[in-house]
């Protein structure tokens, strides 16, 4: 995989320790945060053959098949779907069929969007248990337990609807929020459960909608990590939780620059190792990465004319991939965001997600 870049901290302990190594060093349990670009999916692992899976990467962006095939997964005993806009539920319908989890948890929310359809066609022509779990409920797999953070009832917003649970291995927690936001952040510290985790997944691929102080405070990891892709349209990770993270000294990794962020435990230390060298930073917000050409950054348009734009120019919209930039293109003209929402593919969560970037306009 490249440099393979590590640190060791003590389940107390605030020192660190870096060296290079090139093969696992420790028995236990096992943290992947898979580079998925502008998405999410992470697998976790124990020792014993138990395999979670958080969450699958965008529609458009099939790189978690690969990933898990390269680890050799031969069954998934939960998959984890926080939530169901594309960028986490995108390849979840060929997980589902592949690998057939024991079990599948989603949030409930009803999604209009034909990947959202997909993903629930597959979990019910399954044999796996179907669950929509609400705060305070708890689980076990394997070695590890899981309590269930949030949602306490469903809102009708997608991100703040997401599966939000602590996950336990021994003496080592790991909290993963999905997209839920500042709201969903306080009643979690409100609600008296125990937040204290020592890996952090960042709510929102490190968003300052997710992750205030006050989460940050109570959680006080050692390990912080984010999904995001190098040069998002978003501006992930935001300036003000970079900043947050550095004043709380917690340690963080980026898929952006990193690429996958390895995290192996035995139950009382962990070991951080990252893919390749980098450093995160705040994101500038300026432009994404093209297939054209690899690595450079060709900057974002202060607007995008939906009835004009070309289809490079589209995919700077929030979930929108080549192939639905084609349809938009072919049903011109609109007259509004809204009427995205004739395009199969195109439901409320993303038009929702384009409107809240405030780039798309029709004149």
């Amino acid at each position: 995989m490249g440099i393979m870049l590590v640190l060791l901290i003590g389940g107390c302990s605030n020192s660190t320790q870096t060296s290079s190594v090139t093969e696992n060093t420790l028995d236990g349990a096992k943290f992947t945060f898979f580079d998925v670009g502008q998405g999410d999916s992470t697998l976790i692992q124990a020792d014993d053959g138990t395999t979670i899976l958080i969450d699958t990467g965008r529609h458009d962006d099939n790189r978690i098949l690969t990933y898990l095939e390269k680890a050799n997964i031969k069954k998934i005993d939960l998959l984890l779907l926080t939530h169901p806009h594309s960028d986490h539920i995108g390849n979840a319908d060929k997980v589902i069929q592949k690998y057939k989890p024991k079990e599948i948890w989603m949030d409930g929310l009803v999604f209009n969007s034909s990947i959202y359809e997909r993903v629930i066609d597959a979990a019910l022509a399954s044999d796996a248990k179907y669950k929509e779990p609400r705060r305070g409920e708890k689980a076990t797999f394997g070695p590890f337990g899981i309590q269930v953070l949030s949602p306490d009832k469903l809102s009708d917003n997608a991100n703040n609807d997401s599966i939000a649970i602590r996950l336990t291995y021994k003496d080592i927690a790991a909290i993963f929020t999905g997209d839920a936001e500042k709201s969903r952040e306080r009643e979690m510290v409100d609600s008296g459960l125990d937040l204290n985790a020592q890996i952090l997944d960042l709510g929102h691929h490190g968003s300052s909608t997710s992750n205030q102080p006050y989460f940050l405070d109570a959680v006080k990891p050692e390990v912080a990590v984010y999904s995001a892709e190098k040069g998002n349209s978003y501006g992930h990770p935001h300036r003000e939780v970079v900043q947050w993270l550095k004043d709380r000294d917690i340690t963080t990794y980026g898929t952006d620059v990193e690429g996958t962020v390895t995290i192996e435990t035995d139950g009382k230390q962990i070991h951080v190792a990252t893919e390749k060298s980098g450093t995160p930073e705040p994101g500038s917000n300026t432009g994404k990465q093209t297939t054209e050409e690899p690595g450079a950054a060709v900057p974002m348009p202060d607007t995008i004319n939906i009835n004009k734009a070309t289809a490079e120019e589209l995919q700077y919209l929030p979930s929108i991939g080549p192939v639905l930039a084609d349809k938009i293109i072919a049903e011109r003209p609109y007259k509004s965001i809204d009427e995205l929402k004739k395009i199969n593919g195109i439901g409320d969560g993303i038009v929702r997600q384009i409107k809240e970037q405030g780039k798309a306009t029709v004149k």
